[in-house]
């Protein structure tokens, strides 16, 4: 399984980017995905500067796309992206969704979000040297909305991702453990969707955490041996079903990051590093 976190990445004074210090330790955690979004206000020469590190530390990026129902700029700003990463990698292969969580963000359903994929996707592919094009990026596993995608996205994707959190933060640490064991139900039928249209994708979870929206004090965040628990479970899940990769949210600057602000893992990041090196 390729193992890997998200990058907040509001400029470049994110801490994978201006300590080296974060750095080594997201190379002592095995981490190899590095997801990196795209935004209006985030000037592209701080993606570049993500990617370089992602480059740097042997990692391989996932960039977020714009989708065209998100920005007005998307389709410029996504160009630029690619023509980046071109010249970044050559010949090697750099991941890219398309949108993130517009089901819950816009929202757009199966079809507006298919059609946007559509309209964008066929020009990008042109572009990319040797990119691989995701989606639906769903917030939350969604079967039907996956089904109607990969039976009417033009072309078809080269993997396909949602994202998985488990219950909020006022909810028990019994409650968040035992949501995990949602998240087979929904690979199985992903995997029976997908066979009932005549494919077989490798699945990315690309953001994933006990929550979506953790606070501080809530008796998890904050709670190593919860966290311990958690995570290791959400891992063995994730290896046990051959998810090909699984990007926990996130990395640094968060209230459940990998790395505190005072560059030391926390009982996540410690979980990261005894897993990867397992």
């Amino acid at each position: 399984m390729l193992l890997g976190t998200n990058l907040s990445l509001k400029d470049s004074s994110d801490p994978v980017l201006s300590s080296a210090t974060t750095r080594t330790l997201l190379q002592q955690m095995h981490v190899g995905l590095l997801r990196i979004p795209l935004r209006d206000q985030l000037p592209i020469a701080t993606v570049i500067q993500a990617a370089q590190t992602a480059k740097n530390l042997n990692m391989v990026p996932l960039i977020i796309l714009q989708g065209d129902q998100a920005s007005s700029h998307a389709l410029e700003n996504n160009t630029k992206a690619i023509q980046a990463m071109n010249q970044l990698f050559g010949q090697g292969i750099v991941y890219y969704e398309y949108g993130n969580e517009e089901d819950l963000s816009l929202p757009l359903t199966a079809q507006a979000y298919t059609d946007s994929w559509n309209r964008l996707i066929p020009q990008l592919t042109k572009i990319a040297r040797n990119g691989h094009f995701i989606g639906p990026v769903n917030y939350q596993y969604n079967g039907p909305y996956l089904q109607y995608f990969l039976q009417h996205a033009t072309p078809r994707p080269n993997e396909v991702s949602w994202h998985e959190y488990t219950c909020g933060s006022q909810d028990t640490s019994d409650f968040c453990l035992s949501h995990l064991d949602n998240w087979s139900k929904h690979f199985n039928d992903a995997q029976a969707r997908m066979s009932a249209v005549g494919i077989s994708l490798p699945i990315m979870i690309t953001e994933w955490n006990y929550t979506a929206n953790p606070t501080a004090g809530d008796g998890k965040s904050d709670n190593d041996a919860f966290m311990t628990a958690w995570t290791s479970k959400a891992l063995q899940i994730f290896a046990a079903n051959g998810i090909f990769a699984a990007a926990q949210f996130s990395c640094t600057n968060y209230q459940i990051p990998l790395i505190d602000s005072d560059n030391t893992l926390t009982a996540q990041g410690q979980v990261f590093q005894k897993f990867g090196s397992s």
